[in-house]
């Protein structure tokens, strides 16, 4: 009876841990696509949000900047300008190399104007000099990064009209 239980135990746990691990491997596949774009919607004008990307992207190299079109483009980042993870281990070749691709598409809620910004990470990786370079798939981390400054940089945005309109009714009520 006990050998039974035991056996129907092994195998029933043996069976979750098959299963959370190709649940795992799936997600991982499905996030892990070369070219796909990770975006994110921002209640705010157009030109709020394309000055945080401006500021945002400061420190990469610029390739293209159509305001008319939504298109911000970076050349391709190389050496020691290349985006690090945080938990450090990033060891990269020297042929690797990446561009990142920045596309904004208006659109407006029921009374709020809103901005799609999507970001491509478009990864190459040169095994040697005479070698077409292979596309690589993201993890999508500086994706989310740049995504983060530029909400970020909105936020600090408003937050400086906000402080420097108090500044001016308090100027106005004292009389200066």
């Amino acid at each position: 009876m006990f050998r039974s239980f035991a056996v129907l135990t092994l195998i029933i746990g043996s069976a979750a841990l098959l299963q959370g691990c190709q649940t795992a491997t799936e997600k991982l596949e499905k996030r892990l696509k070369v070219g796909e774009p990770v975006g994110r919607v921002y209640f705010a004008k157009y030109e709020e949000v394309e000055a945080a990307i401006k500021q945002a992207m400061i420190k990469y190299p610029q390739r293209v900047d159509n305001t008319e079109d939504g298109i911000f483009e970076t050349d391709y980042v190389k050496g020691e300008a290349r985006f690090r993870p945080p938990q450090g281990g990033a060891d990269f070749s020297p042929g690797y190399r990446y561009r990142l691709l920045i596309r904004l598409v208006r659109g407006k809620t029921t009374e709020k104007p809103a901005v799609k910004v999507m970001v491509t990470k478009q990864i190459e990786l040169a095994n040697d000099f005479f070698a077409s370079p292979q596309p690589v798939a993201s993890d999508g981390l500086e994706e989310n990064v740049v995504l983060y400054r530029i909400g970020r940089e909105i936020t600090v945005a408003r937050a400086l009209v906000k402080a420097n309109d108090k500044a001016n009714a308090t100027k106005e009520k004292s009389g200066l």
